[in-house]
This record gives C-alpha cells, structure tokens and sequence, in this order.
C-alpha cells in the first residue's frame, strides 16, 4: 500500500489490474454452456430415438397379430370348406377335390374373360357409334349450310325470272340452267346414309359441291342490263355478298366433314379387324367352357355351379389356392400362426405388467432383467416370435408322427386316434405362449428318444 501510495505522490501511471480471474470465470461459463448444450442435445437424441423405438415396436406388434390372426382365419376357413365340398359333392377319392377346385377355379376364369371380352366387344361398338354420330352431325351441318347456299341461289333466280329484262341474257340463260340443274339434284338426292353404314354417300357428296361449284362459277360472270337503278344494282350486290358467304361457310363445313369421315372410316375398318379377333378369341374361349365339364356326371352340376360362383368372388383365386392345399399344409399353416400369435400375446402381457408395474417388480427382485424397449424391444420380439413358431413346428412334427396320442373311449376302452387339427393348433398357441416350458418338454422327450444318459445301450427305436 506505501509503495502505490509513493507511485501516486510520484505521478507514474498505474499498474494495470491482472487479468487471470476475469478470463478463468468467463471460460468457466462458456465451458458450463457447452456442456449444457451438448447434454441436452443428448437428452434428445435419446429421447427421439425411444419414441421412434417405441413407434415402431407398436407397429410391428399390430402387424404380427393382424398378420397371424388373419393366417389363422383364413386356414381354419380353407379346412372347413373342404370338408363342406367334400361331403356336398360326396368326394372320397384321395385328389378329387383338389382337382375339381383347380376346374372349377378354371371355368370362374374363362367366365371372367368372357365377361372382359363381351364388355370389350361392347365398348368397342359404343366408340364406333359416338365417332359415327359425330360424323352424321358434321354432315348434317354441311347439308344445311348447302341448302342455306341453295336458297339464296334460288332467291336470286327468282328475281332474274321475276325482272328478266333488268338482266343480262346470257348471264340470265346459264345462271337458270345452273339452277335448274340444282333443281334437279335436290329432287333426286335424299342425303341418307348407305345401307347398312354410317358413312355419307362419296358420290352425291362430291355432285353436290359441283352444282355449288357450278352455280358460283355462273355467278361470277355477274351481268346487269344497262340503265338499272343504282338501288337495285345495290341490293342484287347484297345478294351477291350473302352468296358468297353461304358458299364459304358451306366449303369450310364440307372440309371439315370430310376429314372427319375419313377418320372415321378409317378407326371402323381397324375396329372391324379388332371386333374380328375378338370374336374369334372369345368363340375359343366358349368351345373351352363348354368341353371343360363334358365327361363330368351331369348330376353333379349343382354343386359345380356352387363352386364355380364361390370362386367367382373377390377373393376367390386366395380361396382356390387355400383350397388345393392338402389338409397336412392347412395345419401346418394355422400351427405356424398360431404359435407365432402366442409368442406375440406372451411378449405384449410381459411388457403390459411392466407398464403397470406389477409382477415385474417381483420378477426383478429374483434377479431377472428388466425388459428392453424401443429398438432393442423389438428385436427380442422378433426372436420370441421364431421360437414360439419354433415350438409350434415341433409340436406339429411330434404329433404327425404319432409321439403325440389322445384316448377316445370306444368299445374296448382303448381306441387311439391322433389329435384333431383344432387341438395341435391350441398345443400350438400354448407352446408359443410358453416357449420356454415347451423347449424343455421338447428336450425331455428327446433324451427319451436317443437314451442320453446313463443308459448307453440301444433304444426301442433301434439306436
């Protein structure tokens, strides 16, 4: 303190203050604002990463019961409509339903293109007439426009027979027998279309524009006789002009026309061929519906109606193949899904308990795991899922080989029959619901089966 006391009386300038405790707190705050930014990125990134966990475990929960319960309806169904054909049309050949099903599945199909094949005739027929009737309302516009042209023609000859002499003679005599010749054209011509086609008549269409021509090219020599009034030199002139216009108007609807019908005279000609091959396919098409059934039992026809209209349904071509299934495939599909189900249905109730937080708690306090989530979730539902149908393909397996028997009480008490369909498939769901208790059982009976153990001498099946 005397000696910055001493630097003040002596005017020398002041120290300035160190620096180092100023620096070390703003690094200490720029270092706390990093760690806060980089440990909230974290925190979102994990939570974004256990709500599209979640998303998709919920997902693909729903997916495999849909997909397993409709595999289960669809199987069951499948079984019990063969068994329903088989004892409407009384069928005990082995094969037999299977191949009346692919026939009746074929005739639906040849029904169905029939059907596609008349309806394409029908619209093919439909299109030639709109383009016809478009044509037919272009050429009766020209018509009319001819006659509007006719008419003023004719209205002008009636006045050059009216006041000849206000006339030139010799424009007078070729002018009338332009008309007359006109005159006559139209007495002759009904304008009607030729039999049996939609198409104008090329003749009288083309001897029609050469009466115009003819009437325009007798006009052009356009006389007067000398002295007639300016006012009547001036209305003929408006005459004139009218004509004119008519015969433009006429020209440009006539143009039109034509190429129309050239169009459609040539989309008929290539709908004729196609009308043609149709024909003929769909005359094939009937010659085989007709010998498909022929050395079938004519008594049998209501039933192969029946099931012809069976497959004639939307999903009649899923049903045909379910159909032609053996009855071994039929329950091997419904055991498949049904332990798959139960895996499913075990994997949501273990995950419900731990949401509720009720025997889970027990089940950690004994040393088990917590379950996973999100991704990790999904996954164990994945290989749950393969052994639950794992154990569902053993079950079945035992059972077709006759490991697995059930008593039916019968006169002796002793009748064996092999478990019903219904049955695996419940065996089925329960080993898939407990997989676990299901591979154990499956390991028992196989160290049955092969003596492991401490009998080394062979079994009763020779090993």
């Amino acid at each position: 303190m005397a000696e910055e006391n001493e630097r003040q009386s002596s005017g020398a300038p002041a120290r300035p203050p160190a620096s180092g405790a100023s620096g070390s707190g703003v690094g200490a705050k720029g270092l706390g604002d990093l760690i806060r930014r980089v440990l909230f990125g974290r925190v979102l990134y994990v939570r974004g990463a256990a709500i599209l966990g979640s998303v998709m475990l919920t997902g693909l929960v729903v997916v495999l019961y849909v997909g397993f319960v409709v595999t289960l309806f669809a199987g069951f169904t499948a079984d019990i409509q063969r068994e329903l054909l088989s004892r409407e049309l009384e069928l005990s050949s082995p094969g037999d339903l299977e191949r009346l099903v692919f026939q009746g599945y074929h005739e639906a199909q040849l029904k169905g293109d029939i059907h596609a094949m008349r309806t394409e005739i029908r619209m093919l027929d439909a299109a030639s007439l709109n383009a016809a009737r478009h044509g037919l309302a272009l050429r009766q516009d020209a018509i009319a426009a001819w006659r509007a042209a006719f008419d003023l023609y004719a209205g002008l000859g009636a006045v050059m027979a009216a006041q000849p002499d206000r006339f030139d003679p010799e424009f007078r005599t070729d002018y009338l027998a332009a008309l007359n010749q006109a005159f006559a054209f139209l007495a002759q011509s009904d304008f009607s279309a030729e039999a049996g086609r939609p198409s104008p008549d090329t003749a009288r269409t083309d001897e029609g524009k050469e009466v115009i021509a003819n009437l325009d090219t007798a006009l052009s020599h356009m006389k007067l006789a000398p002295g007639v009034s300016e006012a009547f030199a001036t209305d003929i002139q408006s005459r004139i002009d009218a004509i004119r216009n008519a015969v433009m108007s006429f020209g440009e609807k006539a143009a039109r026309a034509q190429v129309a019908w050239a169009n459609i005279t040539a989309e008929q000609a290539q709908a004729d061929r196609l009308r043609a091959s149709l024909m003929a396919e769909l005359s094939d098409l009937r010659e085989e519906h007709a010998a498909l059934w022929a050395d079938e039992d004519a008594t049998d026809d209501g039933g192969r109606r029946s099931l012809v209209a069976l497959f004639q349904q939307p999903l009649g071509g899923v049903l045909s193949l379910l159909l032609q299934m053996p009855g071994i495939v039929l329950t091997l599909l419904v055991t498949v899904a049904a332990g798959g189900l139960g895996s499913v249905v075990s994997f949501t109730r273990r995950y419900r308990r731990v949401g509720e937080g009720g025997e889970a708690d027990i089940e950690m306090a004994e040393g088990d795991m917590a379950p996973e989530t999100g991704f990790a979730a999904a996954g164990r539902l994945m290989v749950m899922t393969g052994e639950g149908i794992a154990a569902a393909i053993a079950i079945f397996l035992f059972t077709e080989a006759g490991m697995l028997m059930v008593t039916q009480g019968g006169p002796d008490g002793s009748g064996n029959i092999e478990i019903s369909a219904f049955l695996v498939t419940f065996m089925a769901f329960v080993s898939g619901f407990m997989a676990e208790d299901a591979f154990n059982k499956i390991q028992d009976a196989g160290r049955k089966l092969f003596r492991v153990g401490g009998d080394d001498g062979p079994g009763p099946a020779g090993m």
